[in-house]
């Protein structure tokens, strides 16, 4: 993404402080928690039994695993509204939540609080937000067995995946994101915290998953976190960058690509209302507000440390009216564009009927006019990419495509006033 920010030493080493600091820290917890004896204990049903069977995950036999095994499904996973049995991407077994029942209480346990500091990122330092889990689902590995999975929903802002301390051998759990990849093996953990003294073999491990979301805490109860280092050099460089008056002089937008994907809607309905004999579009209220408050790990890092040191924060959408990034118009819009009404090369130009409803930003081609400025401290990624079709004229009629990218913005003062007086 080009802009215009003249180059300084100090405001690059500022920036470079911000970039280091969302890049430190992984996106994942994870570790051992100890539980009461009796919150190792699954009931579940057997077809064809009347009564229900037991098993203790601190002493199961491999026979109790077996039986366990036996009575679950093969795992599927959803294609077109169907579930779909591939074993070439899942072989596992799998049991849902009609047909067992768990003695385990992530919350009365302790385990919800102790993981929510690094789920949440800050997000409920002031009390306001916490972590809801709902009970997923069982599944069993055998021999053999791998699941891959891309857990994602419009409100869901992670997954807890809790690892019963059954003996076996492989079975490491990779985490992918951003192009790096992360490995939690649950048997070594589990080894360094027991000791030699604990066999381990091939067998069977048996994990519960929970789906969670970020909601509103009634209770409202403040938080009194430690606050994460990588949080707090965000913090504290975050106002050294402004107290820099070269530093957006007039204002702007500090910019963030954002790592994470998140539900974008689609284009709106185009609406029109008449001013005297005029008619205008309507620009309806953005509906990327909800997205703000879902953001996740380093994302959600920005915002809230943003908004602590009284910065106002947006999820917005950037187009570019050329595939090359460092030429064309970027345009920053408050919602996705629909350019369904918009005839390229025939009546309209594309990049005066965008800009007409967004914002332009000032790059290496708009230096000198009416547009504004934009910091960029990590770059634009297509990891939330909507598409909008226009009409487009040539030879004859066909269907153009403009893309555009959300990112995450924060709105800067000019250097004296608001926070940087």
């Amino acid at each position: 993404m080009a802009h215009s920010i003249a180059s300084n030493t100090a405001i690059d080493h500022h920036l470079e402080v911000l970039r280091d600091a969302l890049n430190v820290q992984v996106p994942y917890t994870g570790g051992i928690h100890p539980v009461k004896p009796e919150d190792l204990v699954i009931y579940y049903d057997v077809q064809g039994e009347k009564y229900a069977s037991r098993i203790d995950m601190a002493d199961a036999t491999e026979e109790d695993l077996v039986a366990l095994a036996s009575a679950c499904d093969q795992a599927t996973f959803g294609v077109d509204q169907k579930d779909v049995l591939d074993e070439s991407y899942r072989k596992a077994g799998k049991m849902d939540l009609t047909k067992f029942a768990s003695r385990l209480d992530i919350v009365a346990s302790g385990l919800i609080d102790t993981i929510s500091p690094d789920i949440l990122q800050g997000q409920g330092a002031d009390g306001e937000k916490t972590l809801r889990a709902e009970l997923y689902k069982l599944n069993v590995y055998g021999p053999g067995s791998f699941f891959k999975d891309t857990p994602r929903g419009e409100t869901m802002i992670g997954s807890l995946v809790v690892v019963f301390p059954t003996a076996h051998t492989g079975g490491a759990l990779t985490l992918e994101h951003g192009g790096t990849t992360w490995t939690f093996d649950s048997v070594a953990e589990l080894a360094a915290t027991e000791g030699p003294g604990l066999a381990y073999k091939s067998g069977y491990r048996v994990t519960l998953t929970y789906n969670l979301f970020l909601v509103d805490n009634i209770a409202r109860t403040p938080s009194n976190r430690i606050i994460p280092a990588p949080e707090k050099t965000l913090e504290d460089s975050l106002p050294a960058l402004l107290g820099d008056p070269l530093f957006l002089p007039k204002g702007g937008l500090l910019a963030y690509g954002l790592t994470h994907q998140y539900p974008i809607p689609p284009p709106p309905e185009v609406k029109y209302r008449f001013v005297g004999a005029f008619r205008q579009r309507e620009v309806p209220p953005t509906r990327l507000g909800p997205i703000l408050r879902m953001l996740k790990g380093g994302d959600a890092r920005v915002r809230t440390v943003s908004e602590r040191v009284g910065l106002t924060t947006h999820v917005k959408i950037l187009y570019n009216t050329d595939d090359d990034d460092e030429a064309g118009t970027h345009v920053l819009a408050d919602d996705v564009l629909n350019t369904a009404e918009i005839n390229e090369g025939y009546d309209m130009d594309l990049t005066q009927e965008i800009a007409r409803i967004g914002m332009v930003l000032e790059n290496r081609n708009d230096v000198g006019k009416n547009a504004v400025a934009v910091g960029w401290v990590t770059k634009i990624t297509d990891t939330n990419r909507v598409r909008s079709e226009y009409l487009a004229y040539g030879n004859e009629a066909s269907i153009g495509h403009i893309y555009g990218n959300a990112a995450l913005f924060v709105e800067v003062p000019a250097a004296g006033e608001g926070i940087r007086a």
